[in-house]
């Protein structure tokens, strides 16, 4: 599980970037620990897509890091997005920022393609099965990434003023 661990540092180093402009020891394992559910809900979609179908022989760690290898076009981006915002300070990020987030579509598209196979070729799956392992793990991943990291913000911020409006507060 040693990509699992690449990508959190990965994480971190940005998180390092977009904070201080520069890579320091201490933000790099804040910004790894605060970012952790990003391959824990990877591993958790992974993990529920390898038990659909029939597996393959190759142990759940060794497939984790085979898939987790499918992330370097998003690897290649965060380097990119965390070199500008590196070198960009914070005050002038504005006309750099829709553009580094439209670039961010390449390696969605580029990912999206490399997990259908990987399905296919790792977990022996038909391109049928492929596509829905695909949808299942996108679904489970994406939606616990985003309910963790919007979570405590729904709860403290949303939820109140929901209530308020419907008049429950």
């Amino acid at each position: 599980m040693r990509r699992p661990l690449l990508l959190l540092l990965f994480l971190g180093s940005i998180v390092s970037l977009l904070a201080s402009g520069r890579l320091t020891v201490r933000l790099i394992v804040d910004g790894a620990i605060s970012f952790a559910f990003v391959p824990a809900c990877c591993l958790a979609g992974l993990a529920v897509v390898w038990r659909l179908g029939p597996r393959a022989t190759i142990p759940f760690g060794r497939v984790a890091d085979a898939f987790f290898a499918g992330l370097t076009p998003w690897l290649v981006w965060m380097v990119a997005a965390g070199g500008v915002f590196g070198l960009v300070p914070p005050r002038a990020f504005s006309p750099w920022f829709f553009p580094v987030l439209v670039c961010g579509a390449l390696p969605l598209v580029w990912s999206l393609r490399t997990d259908w196979l990987f399905f296919q070729g790792i977990l022996g799956r038909s391109p049928r099965q492929a596509l829905r392992d695909l949808v299942v793990h996108r679904a489970i991943a994406w939606t616990g990434g985003v309910a963790y990291f919007l979570g405590i913000a729904i709860w403290y911020d949303v939820l109140p003023g929901l209530a308020m409006t419907l008049g429950l507060r």
